[in-house]
Parts: C-alpha cells; structure tokens; sequence
C-alpha cells in the first residue's frame, strides 16, 4: 500500500494544502488538496473518494474534481456519511453553485454515491473499507482501509480524544491522527473536538492499553501557522511513548 499525503493542513497557503491522502494512486481519502496536487491525468485514474464529514477543508476539491472529469466524459464513485450528500446538494451542486455532479449527466452522474453506514465493512474497489464513527463536532467517521495483503491504515480525519473508543475496532500498521494546535489551546481543542500533542498522547495511551502495540503514527490537519510549537510537543510525545510519531509534510509518502 503506497499512501501519499496530498494535504497536511487545515488551512491553505502557497506551501500548504487542506486535508487529503492518496492510496496506490486510486483511493482519496477527503478532498480538501486533492485537484491542486494531482494532474488531470492523475485526477482520472481516481476510483474512489471516500470524505470523512462536511467540514470545508475536507471536501473543498470535490466541485474541481468533478468539473474536471465531466470535461472528459468520466466518472468517480464517491462514499461517504448521509450527511456529506446532504451539504453537498445543498451547498455545491445544486444548479447554481456549480451543476448537479450528483445527476447529471442522466444515467452516469459525474459524481457516483454511495452512503456508507458506520460499523459496516464495504468492499470498494478491491479494499475492505470500515467506516467507524468518531468524536467531531459535526457527524464524521474515520476509515479502517485493507488492502488485499493485508495491510491496514486507520485515518481518523478530524477527531477529539472519544477517538480512543475505536481502539478496539481497529488494528492498522499505520494509524494517521490528526493534531490540529499546540497545548496551549487545549480548552479549544476540547471544544472545537480536536487534538493537541497532549490530547493525543492520551489517546495512544489508550491504544497501546486497549491493542498491546502502538502502529507507526503519523500526524496531519496541522494548523501551519502554529507548526513550530506543534513540531517540539509531538517529538516529545514520541519520546515518552517511545514510538515513532511524524508530523507529515505535503508530498511525503509511506510504504506498508
């Protein structure tokens, strides 16, 4: 499994991309970088996008990705949340904002739907996909994804610290987490239903207690303007863990 981190942010600048990674060049997991880092020809050998929740920097690319694809008579299966459908044909593709994706054309819809109820594992396009709910402030799910050797990512996209009641659902070799702000933001982080260094060495405390390993972490939605602090805290949760936890940069990829 190649997964390639599109978007390491949640915000954008000319450095920087909102949240989005890439599997074996087919898979999207959310869409907030996703048509600023790949080519057109990149963008058509997508199979699947799967969103997390509605929030705009995770399905800000999705509108276009499907402007760019309906240009060249294509199609890509989308899955996410009811809710995600919801915001979308209200918010982007209702016929003014942009065309309805999710329609049009009659008979193959640019943008092909499928709602994914959480605790059921799909098989899409050859991976088992779990979908399991996670603490945001709006509805979301994190995504256990399988590949046909076995090899197992968990992204949590965005999440407080009732993550850890997932623990037990999962098994990855690769768990990315986000981890939004330094400590100092702890009572936001708290509110807002995101993870500080902090918060997410609590979290993996529970996974190791809950698995008995901890996977190799990686940590994304990293707020930029305040990468530095986030940087220093997260290499000292790796070393009072002793476990190899990495900030991702955009660009960066991974083997499993």
């Amino acid at each position: 499994m190649n997964i390639r981190i599109l978007g390491a942010h949640n915000c954008e600048t000319k450095d920087v991309k909102c949240a989005s990674i890439l599997v074996d060049d087919v898979m999207a997991i959310d869409a907030g970088g996703l048509t600023s880092s790949l080519s057109i020809a990149a963008q058509t050998d997508l199979k699947v996008i799967l969103i997390t929740h509605y929030h705009y920097d995770h399905i800000k690319d999705i509108p276009l990705l499907a402007m760019n694809l309906s240009l060249n008579g294509l199609s890509v299966g989308m899955y996410a949340p009811s809710t995600v459908l919801e915001e979308l044909t209200t918010h982007f593709f209702n016929g003014d904002i942009y065309p309805k994706f999710l329609e049009q054309p009659p008979g193959k819809p640019t943008l092909r739907y499928t709602a994914l109820m959480p605790m059921k594992e799909h098989v899409i396009s050859g991976y088992h996909v779990l979908p399991i709910d996670v603490d945001h402030s709006v509805p979301a799910v994190g995504y256990q994804i399988t590949s046909h050797d076995e090899k197992k990512l968990f992204y949590t996209g965005d999440t407080g610290v009732g993550i850890g009641n997932c623990w037990e659902y999962v098994s990855p070799q690769l768990l990315v987490v986000e981890v939004t702000m330094p400590n100092r933001f702890e009572s936001s982080a708290k509110k807002n239903h995101h993870l500080t260094p902090d918060l997410l060495k609590q979290t993996l405390v529970k996974f190791r207690e809950t698995k008995g390993y901890l996977p190799k972490v990686l940590g994304v939605h990293m707020n930029p303007y305040l990468e530095t602090d986030l940087r220093r805290e997260v290499a000292n949760v790796s070393q009072e863990l002793n476990t190899e936890i990495e900030l991702t940069q955009e660009g960066m990829q991974y083997y499993l």
